[in-house]
């Protein structure tokens, strides 16, 4: 029961089923019960599926002054403050048209301007050492990409992260170099053409809009 906590922060641990979340979905409602304007929460869930739980009390509730809370993974709140405040990101993050709005990718359209950026260097003998079909390669490379924007390191440390990680054969190495050729080709093109994949989305949020004190 958090009713009779007064931290203003507090961190519960626990197994699946301990009732983390219900314990959270409860705190939501004792805040917008106490007069809190739901416009001024914010409840950040892993996944879009999590957030059931907190929209099912929401509906279930009568309790709606101020506005609803937002209910976001890290992910869409990154999107959506793109959304909102582009002019301010866009000349820092380094696109090539902040006066033209961006286009967000899904996995999927992010996979197909990775082929068409990647296929050209397969042809040349780019990864000629692996065996493994060409759109997990895509994914592969795009999830590298998304791992160092969340982690929070520079992209252009992908392939040297992957090197220091490597004990096997030394001819592995150049895998991690083609890697590392192909994530930079692909941000390189993301920004020339106003694309912001998951990875952009993230980091540009994080690095160029976080911070402002707007």
């Amino acid at each position: 029961n958090l009713e009779h906590i007064k931290s203003p922060k507090v961190f519960l641990e626990g197994p699946a089923g301990a009732g983390k979340t219900t314990a959270a979905v409860q705190q939501l409602l004792r805040l917008l019960k106490n007069g809190a304007p739901g416009g001024s929460i914010l409840v950040l869930v892993p996944q879009r599926t999590l957030a059931a739980p907190y929209e099912l009390a929401l509906r279930r509730s009568r309790l709606r002054a101020g506005g609803l809370p937002s209910i976001q993974t890290a992910g869409g709140l990154a999107r959506r403050m793109m959304e909102l405040f582009w002019p301010l990101a866009a000349g820092p993050a380094g696109f090539a048209d902040r006066d033209r709005p961006p286009t967000f990718l899904t996995l999927e359209t992010a996979q197909y301007h990775m082929a068409r950026l990647v296929r050209p260097l397969l042809d040349d003998g780019a990864f000629e050492s692996i065996t493994v079909d060409r759109n997990r390669l895509y994914s592969q490379i795009i999830d590298n990409l998304n791992k160092a924007a969340v982690v929070g390191f520079p992209h252009e440390e992908i392939g040297r992260r992957l090197s220091a990680a490597w004990l096997g054969e030394p001819a592995q190495l150049r895998v991690y170099g083609d890697a590392q050729r192909c994530a930079s080709l692909f941000r390189a093109h993301c920004l020339a053409h106003n694309l912001l994949d998951f990875s952009l989305q993230v980091e540009v949020f994080w690095r160029h809009l976080w911070p402002l004190p707007i």
